[in-house]
């Protein structure tokens, strides 16, 4: 079972979550993503990580360790998220 605070651990996770949310078409490397959100990437990988695992995150590390992520449309808690984010814009 998942927990709110699985996912809504800190003020700078639900910043990259709602920036990854505005962005949904969007892949970003990690250092990009830490420079647009004014964080550390170190700060961003570890945010990221309980993301990752409930599966609301794609993760990729590629040559020479760029990581790359984007939010994982498909799966079923992120379209939640999406549904939910959608909804309190509109109000």
């Amino acid at each position: 079972m998942t927990k709110l605070i699985d996912i809504f651990q800190s003020k700078a996770q639900v910043k990259v979550l709602e920036y990854l949310l505005e962005n949904r078409k969007k892949v970003f490397n990690q250092s990009t993503l830490a420079r647009f959100l004014d964080v550390s990437p170190s700060t961003v990988a570890r945010i990221i990580e309980p993301l990752i695992r409930e599966k609301i995150l794609l993760y990729e590390r590629f040559e020479q360790g760029m990581k790359i992520i984007c939010l994982n449309e498909e799966g079923e808690k992120t379209k939640i998220l999406i549904e939910f984010y959608e909804k309190m814009r509109n109000l």
